[in-house]
């Protein structure tokens, strides 16, 4: 039996708050840490704004990292969050050639549509 309040209600969903769309990229990544380590990674979709990255490895929030190769140059990177071993980075200084890179890149890739990475 339907009720008033079952054909009412809304979805729940979660308002997207990135600056930029989301979008899949999935290459084996070299993460630079700021004490000398060096640990591999496999990224996970990519924005405008920053990466998101799978790494065996910890590594601390706020910490600044390097990334490479993101879209053939090093970047540095700001770990912003971290889920388990999924890390999500804001890149930082990117030269205008690098930005117009990532967003010419991101055009050709598929897009995320998710509100989490179901991991």
């Amino acid at each position: 039996m339907q009720t008033d309040l079952d054909s009412t209600k809304a979805p729940e969903t979660i308002p997207d708050r990135r600056r930029h769309p989301r979008y899949r990229f999935s290459i084996p990544i070299t993460i630079h840490s700021v004490d000398g380590g060096v640990m591999r990674g496999i990224s996970i979709e990519i924005s405008g704004s920053g990466i998101s990255a799978i790494t065996a490895d910890s590594l601390k929030v706020n910490d600044t990292v390097e990334l490479e190769p993101i879209l053939a140059s090093k970047v540095q990177a700001l770990v912003r969050h971290n889920i388990g071993r999924v890390y999500g980075f804001e890149f930082l200084n990117l030269t205008v050639e690098q930005a117009q890179r990532i967003s010419d890149r991101c055009k050709c890739l598929p897009r995320y549509q998710g509100t989490s990475l179901g991991i």
